[in-house]
Protein backbone atom coordinates (compact mmCIF):
# COMPACT_ATOMS: atom_id res chain seq x y z
CA UNK A 1 0.00 0.00 0.00
CA UNK A 2 1.47 3.66 -0.32
CA UNK A 3 0.10 4.83 3.07
CA UNK A 4 1.86 6.88 4.81
CA UNK A 5 5.42 7.53 4.30
CA UNK A 6 6.00 6.55 8.18
CA UNK A 7 9.29 6.19 9.13
CA UNK A 8 10.25 3.66 12.27
CA UNK A 9 12.41 3.64 15.37
CA UNK A 10 13.10 1.17 17.83
CA UNK A 11 13.78 1.92 21.30
CA UNK A 12 15.15 0.62 24.49
CA UNK A 13 13.15 0.26 27.82
CA UNK A 14 14.19 3.89 29.18
CA UNK A 15 13.08 6.68 27.67
CA UNK A 16 15.84 8.85 27.47
CA UNK A 17 16.83 11.23 24.66
CA UNK A 18 19.45 11.06 22.54
CA UNK A 19 20.78 11.03 18.97
CA UNK A 20 20.21 7.72 17.09
CA UNK A 21 22.97 8.56 14.45
CA UNK A 22 26.79 7.69 13.73
CA UNK A 23 28.53 10.32 16.16
CA UNK A 24 29.14 10.85 19.60
CA UNK A 25 25.61 12.02 21.60
CA UNK A 26 25.90 15.66 22.82
CA UNK A 27 27.29 16.59 25.76
CA UNK A 28 24.80 19.52 25.76
CA UNK A 29 21.76 17.81 27.56
CA UNK A 30 19.24 20.86 26.73
CA UNK A 31 20.31 20.00 22.79
CA UNK A 32 16.97 18.42 21.04
CA UNK A 33 17.09 14.88 19.48
CA UNK A 34 17.61 13.42 15.83
CA UNK A 35 17.22 10.49 14.42
CA UNK A 36 18.05 8.49 11.40
CA UNK A 37 15.35 6.53 10.41
CA UNK A 38 14.24 3.91 7.96
CA UNK A 39 10.61 2.85 5.80
CA UNK A 40 9.00 0.18 6.53
CA UNK A 41 6.12 -1.33 4.27
CA UNK A 42 3.30 -2.21 6.48
CA UNK A 43 -0.78 -2.49 6.46
CA UNK A 44 -2.57 1.14 6.41
CA UNK A 45 -4.62 0.11 9.39
CA UNK A 46 -1.24 -1.52 11.14
CA UNK A 47 0.60 1.91 10.07
CA UNK A 48 -2.23 4.14 11.94
CA UNK A 49 -2.29 2.09 15.08
CA UNK A 50 1.32 2.18 15.46
CA UNK A 51 1.77 6.18 15.11
CA UNK A 52 0.51 6.17 18.61
CA UNK A 53 1.60 5.67 22.04
CA UNK A 54 -0.44 6.08 25.56
CA UNK A 55 0.69 9.10 28.19
CA UNK A 56 -0.55 9.54 31.56
CA UNK A 57 0.93 12.66 33.21
CA UNK A 58 0.55 12.82 37.12
CA UNK A 59 -0.57 16.36 38.57
CA UNK A 60 -1.21 18.05 42.31
CA UNK A 61 -4.77 19.46 42.70
CA UNK A 62 -5.07 20.50 46.16
CA UNK A 63 -3.99 17.47 48.93
CA UNK A 64 -4.52 15.05 45.66
CA UNK A 65 -2.40 13.73 42.96
CA UNK A 66 -4.40 13.04 40.07
CA UNK A 67 -3.30 11.65 36.19
CA UNK A 68 -4.42 12.77 33.09
CA UNK A 69 -4.50 10.40 30.92
CA UNK A 70 -3.94 10.56 26.54
CA UNK A 71 -2.58 10.23 23.28
CA UNK A 72 0.68 10.80 21.93
CA UNK A 73 2.69 10.16 18.84
CA UNK A 74 5.56 11.17 16.82
CA UNK A 75 6.60 13.52 13.94
CA UNK A 76 10.05 14.18 12.00
CA UNK A 77 11.67 17.00 10.83
CA UNK A 78 14.02 16.47 8.42
CA UNK A 79 17.45 18.22 8.73
CA UNK A 80 20.50 16.91 6.57
CA UNK A 81 22.80 18.83 8.62
CA UNK A 82 23.10 16.07 11.01
CA UNK A 83 23.40 13.43 8.41
CA UNK A 84 22.26 11.55 5.25
CA UNK A 85 17.71 11.10 6.31
CA UNK A 86 18.56 12.86 9.53
CA UNK A 87 15.27 13.88 11.31
CA UNK A 88 14.66 15.60 14.29
CA UNK A 89 11.65 13.86 16.69
CA UNK A 90 9.35 15.34 18.56
CA UNK A 91 6.49 13.84 20.66
CA UNK A 92 2.86 15.62 20.29
CA UNK A 93 -0.13 15.52 22.10
CA UNK A 94 -2.78 18.16 23.41
CA UNK A 95 -1.73 20.95 25.75
CA UNK A 96 -4.43 19.97 28.27
CA UNK A 97 -2.96 16.99 28.57
CA UNK A 98 0.73 17.74 29.07
CA UNK A 99 -0.49 21.10 31.08
CA UNK A 100 -3.42 19.59 33.08
CA UNK A 101 -5.56 22.32 34.06
CA UNK A 102 -4.44 24.79 31.31
CA UNK A 103 -8.27 24.78 29.71
CA UNK A 104 -9.79 26.13 33.33
CA UNK A 105 -6.92 29.26 32.98
CA UNK A 106 -4.62 27.99 35.73
CA UNK A 107 -2.57 24.64 35.02
CA UNK A 108 -1.39 22.36 37.92
CA UNK A 109 1.52 21.56 38.81
CA UNK A 110 3.13 18.19 36.85
CA UNK A 111 4.57 16.29 39.07
CA UNK A 112 6.03 13.79 36.05
CA UNK A 113 4.59 12.01 33.13
CA UNK A 114 5.10 8.46 31.15
CA UNK A 115 4.37 6.81 28.00
CA UNK A 116 3.41 3.33 27.09
CA UNK A 117 4.92 1.81 23.68
CA UNK A 118 4.70 -1.63 22.44
CA UNK A 119 7.99 -3.80 22.84
CA UNK A 120 9.55 -4.99 19.81
CA UNK A 121 10.09 -8.49 21.17
CA UNK A 122 7.73 -10.13 24.44
CA UNK A 123 9.67 -10.16 27.83
CA UNK A 124 8.05 -12.90 30.10
CA UNK A 125 4.62 -12.90 27.96
CA UNK A 126 4.72 -8.97 28.42
CA UNK A 127 4.76 -7.22 24.98
CA UNK A 128 4.57 -3.70 25.96
CA UNK A 129 6.08 -1.61 29.18
CA UNK A 130 5.62 1.82 30.77
CA UNK A 131 8.56 4.01 31.21
CA UNK A 132 8.77 8.01 32.63
CA UNK A 133 9.55 10.80 30.16
CA UNK A 134 12.21 13.11 31.01
CA UNK A 135 11.11 16.31 31.65
CA UNK A 136 13.51 19.31 33.15
CA UNK A 137 14.27 23.16 32.78
CA UNK A 138 16.29 22.17 29.63
CA UNK A 139 13.76 19.58 28.47
CA UNK A 140 10.52 21.01 28.39
CA UNK A 141 7.54 21.07 26.28
CA UNK A 142 6.74 23.75 23.61
CA UNK A 143 3.22 25.86 23.22
CA UNK A 144 1.88 27.40 20.10
CA UNK A 145 2.33 31.26 20.34
CA UNK A 146 -1.52 31.33 19.97
CA UNK A 147 -2.80 30.83 23.56
CA UNK A 148 -6.26 29.17 21.74
CA UNK A 149 -3.91 26.18 20.42
CA UNK A 150 -3.96 23.14 22.11
CA UNK A 151 -1.02 21.46 21.36
CA UNK A 152 2.24 20.55 23.22
CA UNK A 153 5.22 19.44 21.39
CA UNK A 154 8.71 17.82 23.22
CA UNK A 155 11.90 17.35 21.46
CA UNK A 156 12.80 13.63 22.19
CA UNK A 157 13.96 10.37 20.86
CA UNK A 158 13.87 6.90 23.05
CA UNK A 159 16.81 4.86 22.62
CA UNK A 160 16.81 2.35 19.53
CA UNK A 161 16.57 -1.31 20.25
CA UNK A 162 13.68 -2.80 22.66
CA UNK A 163 10.63 -0.96 21.64
CA UNK A 164 8.69 0.40 18.00
CA UNK A 165 6.79 2.94 17.03
CA UNK A 166 6.03 4.91 13.47
CA UNK A 167 6.94 8.26 13.08
CA UNK A 168 4.76 11.00 11.26
CA UNK A 169 7.08 12.65 8.78
CA UNK A 170 6.64 16.29 8.20
CA UNK A 171 5.88 15.77 4.15
CA UNK A 172 2.72 14.23 5.44
CA UNK A 173 1.28 16.69 7.88
CA UNK A 174 -1.17 18.34 5.51
CA UNK A 175 -1.52 22.10 5.66
CA UNK A 176 -4.00 24.56 4.92
CA UNK A 177 -3.03 25.01 1.19
CA UNK A 178 -2.64 21.24 0.71
CA UNK A 179 -5.88 20.58 2.10
CA UNK A 180 -7.29 23.30 -0.62
CA UNK A 181 -4.87 21.47 -3.52
CA UNK A 182 -5.78 18.03 -2.73
CA UNK A 183 -9.52 18.40 -2.24
CA UNK A 184 -10.33 17.84 1.26
CA UNK A 185 -13.53 18.91 1.88
CA UNK A 186 -16.69 18.30 4.13
CA UNK A 187 -17.85 14.49 3.79
CA UNK A 188 -14.42 13.51 3.42
CA UNK A 189 -13.26 10.26 5.89
CA UNK A 190 -11.28 10.89 9.01
CA UNK A 191 -9.78 8.13 10.78
CA UNK A 192 -7.64 8.31 14.15
CA UNK A 193 -6.04 5.87 16.81
CA UNK A 194 -5.97 6.18 20.43
CA UNK A 195 -6.49 5.46 23.68
CA UNK A 196 -9.40 3.08 24.96
CA UNK A 197 -10.23 3.55 28.62
CA UNK A 198 -12.09 0.33 28.64
CA UNK A 199 -9.31 -1.90 27.41
CA UNK A 200 -5.82 -0.25 26.61
CA UNK A 201 -4.35 -3.95 26.36
CA UNK A 202 -2.79 -5.41 29.76
CA UNK A 203 -0.32 -7.37 27.90
CA UNK A 204 0.31 -5.64 25.01
CA UNK A 205 -1.06 -1.59 24.67
CA UNK A 206 -3.71 -1.66 22.38
CA UNK A 207 -5.00 1.48 20.48
CA UNK A 208 -8.38 1.10 19.20
CA UNK A 209 -9.46 2.93 15.85
CA UNK A 210 -12.40 5.23 14.84
CA UNK A 211 -13.99 7.07 11.38
CA UNK A 212 -15.91 9.38 10.42
CA UNK A 213 -16.38 12.60 8.41
CA UNK A 214 -15.48 15.90 8.46
CA UNK A 215 -18.47 17.96 9.19
CA UNK A 216 -17.66 21.49 9.23
CA UNK A 217 -13.95 23.16 8.24
CA UNK A 218 -14.62 26.56 9.10
CA UNK A 219 -13.30 29.81 7.48
CA UNK A 220 -13.51 31.33 10.25
CA UNK A 221 -12.61 31.12 14.28
CA UNK A 222 -14.74 28.91 17.18
CA UNK A 223 -13.90 28.62 20.97
CA UNK A 224 -11.47 25.93 21.38
CA UNK A 225 -10.87 23.62 24.27
CA UNK A 226 -9.09 25.88 25.73
CA UNK A 227 -11.81 28.60 25.77
CA UNK A 228 -10.01 30.93 23.48
CA UNK A 229 -11.03 32.19 19.93
CA UNK A 230 -9.39 29.60 17.39
CA UNK A 231 -9.17 27.77 14.09
CA UNK A 232 -11.06 23.94 14.92
CA UNK A 233 -12.17 21.30 12.47
CA UNK A 234 -15.47 19.52 13.35
CA UNK A 235 -16.07 16.05 12.34
CA UNK A 236 -18.60 13.42 13.11
CA UNK A 237 -16.19 11.05 15.20
CA UNK A 238 -17.15 9.78 18.58
CA UNK A 239 -14.46 10.62 20.78
CA UNK A 240 -14.58 10.05 24.52
CA UNK A 241 -11.79 9.85 27.70
CA UNK A 242 -8.26 9.13 26.43
CA UNK A 243 -8.21 10.53 23.05
CA UNK A 244 -6.94 13.51 23.55
CA UNK A 245 -3.78 13.98 21.61
CA UNK A 246 -4.42 11.35 18.85
CA UNK A 247 -3.34 11.88 15.34
CA UNK A 248 -6.51 12.24 12.74
CA UNK A 249 -5.72 11.33 9.29
CA UNK A 250 -7.25 11.55 5.82
CA UNK A 251 -7.12 8.86 3.25
CA UNK A 252 -5.87 10.71 -0.37
CA UNK A 253 -5.96 7.24 -2.05
CA UNK A 254 -8.90 4.93 -2.99
CA UNK A 255 -12.03 6.64 -3.71
CA UNK A 256 -11.71 10.24 -3.07
CA UNK A 257 -14.00 12.96 -4.44
CA UNK A 258 -15.27 11.05 -7.15
CA UNK A 259 -12.01 9.60 -8.47
CA UNK A 260 -10.23 6.57 -7.78
CA UNK A 261 -7.02 6.30 -6.84
CA UNK A 262 -5.27 3.20 -7.32
CA UNK A 263 -3.52 2.93 -3.48
CA UNK A 264 -3.99 3.86 0.19
CA UNK A 265 -2.36 7.30 1.04
CA UNK A 266 -3.08 8.96 4.38
CA UNK A 267 -1.88 12.59 5.85
CA UNK A 268 -2.33 13.71 8.87
CA UNK A 269 -5.29 16.63 9.25
CA UNK A 270 -5.06 16.94 12.15
CA UNK A 271 -5.08 16.22 16.52
CA UNK A 272 -8.28 15.73 18.26
CA UNK A 273 -8.69 17.59 21.06
CA UNK A 274 -12.37 17.41 22.40
CA UNK A 275 -15.87 17.09 22.08
CA UNK A 276 -19.45 18.61 22.45
CA UNK A 277 -21.18 17.23 25.05
CA UNK A 278 -25.06 16.96 25.33
CA UNK A 279 -27.21 18.35 28.29
CA UNK A 280 -30.65 17.80 28.91
CA UNK A 281 -33.10 19.64 26.87
CA UNK A 282 -30.94 19.03 24.16
CA UNK A 283 -28.47 22.16 24.16
CA UNK A 284 -24.91 21.91 22.99
CA UNK A 285 -22.36 23.66 25.34
CA UNK A 286 -19.02 24.38 24.49
CA UNK A 287 -16.24 22.71 23.54
CA UNK A 288 -14.91 20.22 25.89
CA UNK A 289 -11.65 18.47 26.69
CA UNK A 290 -12.31 14.60 26.52
CA UNK A 291 -11.57 14.08 30.53
CA UNK A 292 -13.46 10.98 32.61
CA UNK A 293 -16.46 12.71 33.35
CA UNK A 294 -19.94 10.79 32.73
CA UNK A 295 -21.59 13.10 29.99
CA UNK A 296 -23.75 13.05 26.73
CA UNK A 297 -21.62 12.92 23.60
CA UNK A 298 -23.42 14.68 20.73
CA UNK A 299 -20.91 13.13 18.64
CA UNK A 300 -19.40 15.73 17.11
CA UNK A 301 -15.73 16.61 18.15
CA UNK A 302 -13.25 19.26 17.57
CA UNK A 303 -9.72 18.66 15.90
CA UNK A 304 -6.83 21.04 16.06
CA UNK A 305 -5.76 22.08 12.07
CA UNK A 306 -2.21 20.19 11.28
CA UNK A 307 -1.30 23.61 10.26
CA UNK A 308 -1.14 24.66 13.71
CA UNK A 309 1.28 21.45 14.67
CA UNK A 310 3.48 22.76 11.64
CA UNK A 311 3.67 26.13 13.13
CA UNK A 312 4.91 25.28 16.22
CA UNK A 313 7.48 22.74 14.30
CA UNK A 314 9.14 26.00 12.38
CA UNK A 315 8.70 28.23 14.83
CA UNK A 316 11.62 30.41 15.84
CA UNK A 317 12.12 28.63 19.25
CA UNK A 318 12.66 25.12 17.61
CA UNK A 319 14.70 26.43 15.17
CA UNK A 320 17.09 27.49 17.54
CA UNK A 321 17.08 24.59 19.23
CA UNK A 322 18.08 22.46 16.04
CA UNK A 323 20.34 24.70 14.78
CA UNK A 324 22.16 23.72 18.51
CA UNK A 325 21.49 20.52 18.37
CA UNK A 326 23.49 20.49 14.86
CA UNK A 327 26.31 22.83 16.35
CA UNK A 328 26.47 20.22 19.00
CA UNK A 329 26.52 17.09 16.57
CA UNK A 330 29.30 18.43 14.85
CA UNK A 331 31.53 19.87 17.85
CA UNK A 332 34.64 17.60 17.99
CA UNK A 333 35.42 16.15 21.95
Amino acid sequence: MKIIRILVILFCLRFVPQLLLAQEPPKDKSAPPVAAVTAPVQSGSEQIRKTVAFIGVSYQNGSSILTAIGTCFFVSFPDERVGKNGQFIYLVTNRHVAQPGIDLGTPYEVRGAVMRMNLTNSQGGVESVEGPIPLSRDRHWYFSADDAVDLAVLPIVPDASRFDYLVIPLAEIANAARMKSDNVGVGDLVTFAGYFSNFSGRLRMEPIIRQGVFAMLPGEKMPTTLHKSGQIYLADLHAFHGNSGSPVFVNLGGFHHGTIISSDHYVLVGILSGYYPESEGFSVPAASILTGQVRDNSGIATIVPAEELLKILNSAELQALRDKGVETTHAKP
